[in-house]
């Protein structure tokens, strides 16, 4: 289970660096009366020593926490109906996997044809009797305080002994949200998009809060 883990967060970090705009299907917004949505995700490394990131539970919780609170929160913005918890660790641990997996197709095909939900995302949602249903995943990092300087003065050190033809420039912290809107009558994948990662704090609620709107902005409405 810890490995499909892995491999989730992989496929969807591989994918973190944004799109300007979303992917859809014929179905039109309009179309959308009710739309359910998943407990969000949320995967944040932390960079404690040099640029190595690990996974962190506390920095994860946190991003989630404040998500799933905005989401809720958002139901006049935006057209969404029940939360769909996932009690169930298997199910929750196959649903990521899948999720890993189609933001990597999607980015690799750049259209949205002939892919369709994926059978453990399908099986929920009919067994709910549910159309619709909206997943949010977010990626990111930060650092350790002092961590920054120390690797902004290592890759300018290293500019100079390669007299400037390599500048490693690392990055204080970053955060990026994943979105799918699930189809399950006409098996597609209805939107997609994922944010334009910011180089800020990926627990910040205002930037959570600014990216989620941003995705959906032409989509659900013009302008938030």
């Amino acid at each position: 289970m810890k490995r499909l883990l892995l491999i989730s967060i992989s496929a969807l970090l591989l994918t973190s660096c944004g799109a300007k705009k979303f992917l859809t299907s014929s179905t039109i917004p309009n179309e959308i009366g009710e739309l359910n949505y998943f407990e969000p995700l949320s995967y944040i490394h932390y960079v404690e020593k040099g640029n190595k990131a690990i996974l962190s539970d506390s920095l994860s919780n946190i991003t989630f926490s404040r998500l799933d609170s905005i989401l809720s929160n958002s139901k006049t913005t935006l057209p969404l109906a029940e939360k769909i918890i996932l009690d169930n660790d298997s199910i929750k641990v196959r649903v990521e996997n899948e999720l890993g997996n189609l933001s990597q197709v999607i980015n690799q095909r750049r259209k949205l044809d002939g892919i369709e939900v994926t059978p453990v995302i399908d099986s929920i949602l009919k067994k709910n009797k549910q159309r619709f249903a909206l997943a949010i995943v977010a990626t990111g990092f930060g650092r350790r305080k002092g961590n920054y300087g120390r690797q902004v003065v290592k890759g300018a050190a290293i500019g100079i002994l390669t007299l400037g033809m390599l500048v490693p420039a690392p990055i204080k912290s970053n955060l990026t949200l994943h979105a799918f809107i699930f189809d399950s009558e006409k098996n597609e994948i209805t939107f997609y998009k994922r944010s334009m990662p910011v180089q800020k704090e990926p627990t910040d609620s205002e930037v959570i809060n600014k990216q989620l709107f941003e995705l959906f902005k032409g989509y659900f409405y013009e302008n938030k």
